[in-house]
């Protein structure tokens, strides 16, 4: 049989569509892998969601809360994916074949024409215009031909206080066929007047200790997996992330404050100078500030988990941390928690991040000693 030349233009055709192929299949074996631990891990919200879909009594909006890392997400695109495919179970992706397979596929990609979805964990807040555009987009005729719509509005403590106002009207007058999923790390911060329009989804937290073993698992070296288990609560691509400049940064940055590397008192210097991620730095498609705020969560995230290990006497963690937590260096590390959560908290609030490293910064030295 002749051997058949590609063009170049063919070849590299080729190569996106394998690589497309590859990259379908891992995030498929992740919701794979996060349904299973989504029934081990909360099988009261499990069973709860499940119970609604058999008996066809599913809420048209719903509150996921929790703290970060309990599977909220990996549960809300479940759900949606449950309800759009008129299920009377939480679906099992490695079960579904045919159209009911790519289209679970298009769902949980976010390509699937009626499901939205907002995010407000970024360097724009989800705001009125946002809101609007979802109510214009769903007033239209269904994109497709199963004729359920659904929106998630993840971080939606972080929305502007118009666009609260205009969801609240959108949830006052449910369309029989429009499903809304609202995800919140701080029910405190979500208007009580939409939260009593909501059924109230409560996750409970899940322990690091299973995502540490998730990181081993992917091959991850076992201090990187400490610390990424502790602060992102992912279920998986954890290489990406440990080779990802925001978390590389913020480690040398913990270091830095710690006074394991580098000159401690040149750190919001060297924050500024060197450790910000710049244009050139970032993935494509990465937007900059974005890539900058994750990198100080994670400083946050790892000056939490620090002052968490002090206050437990934890003895986990790699030998030159372990020894930074059996020798603390603030008098008051109940102090120091507080203030880092705090500040950790209001980088969601599109803050200016120099400022508020600043700030932190400062309140740490001054009040913890």
């Amino acid at each position: 049989m002749p051997k058949v030349s590609l063009t170049k233009k063919e070849a590299e055709q080729v190569r996106e569509a394998n690589e497309r192929t590859e990259s379908e299949r891992i995030q498929l074996n992740a919701r794979i892998a996060s349904r299973k631990l989504l029934a081990e891990h909360q099988p009261v919200v499990f069973r709860m969601l499940e119970q609604a879909l058999k008996q066809d009594q599913v809420p048209h909006a719903c509150l996921f809360t929790g703290t970060a890392g309990s599977l909220k997400k990996e549960m809300a695109v479940l759900f949606a994916q449950s309800i759009i495919l008129g299920a009377h179970e939480l679906i099992d992706e490695e079960k579904l074949s045919g159209q009911d397979k790519e289209d679970a596929r298009r769902i949980a990609e976010g390509t699937y024409g009626d499901l939205l979805y907002y995010d407000g964990s970024g360097s724009q807040a989800i705001d009125k215009n946002d809101v609007d555009d979802l109510q214009e987009a769903f007033a239209k005729t269904s994109m497709e031909e199963r004729d359920r719509k659904l929106y998630i509005l993840e971080h939606c403590e972080n929305m502007t206080y118009g666009a609260m106002n205009s969801l609240l009207k959108f949830l006052e007058e449910p369309a029989d066929n429009v499903y809304a999923i609202l995800i919140t790390d701080n029910r405190e911060r979500v208007l009580p007047t939409i939260i009593s329009r909501c059924v109230p989804v409560p996750f409970k937290p899940i322990d690091s200790s299973v995502y540490y073993e998730l990181a081993l698992q992917e091959g991850l070296d076992p201090e990187d997996a400490y610390f990424l288990s502790r602060i992102t609560g992912k279920t998986g691509d954890y290489g990406a992330m440990a080779a990802s400049p925001a978390y590389q940064r913020a480690k040398t940055m913990f270091r830095q404050w710690l006074g394991e590397e580098g000159n401690r008192a040149y750190l919001l210097v060297d924050y500024d100078v060197r450790m910000r991620v710049k244009p050139k730095d970032a993935g494509p498609g990465e937007n900059v500030k974005d890539v900058n705020l994750a990198l100080v969560q994670m400083f946050f995230g790892m000056i939490i988990t620090y002052c968490e290990d002090i206050l437990r006497g934890a003895e986990d963690g790699p030998p030159w941390y372990h020894k930074a937590v059996k020798h603390p260096r603030y008098a008051d590390t109940a102090k120091i928690l507080k203030i880092a959560v705090e500040e950790r908290d209001l980088i969601n609030r599109n803050n200016d991040l120099n400022l508020l490293m600043d700030q932190a910064i400062y309140r740490m030295e001054v009040l913890g000693k």
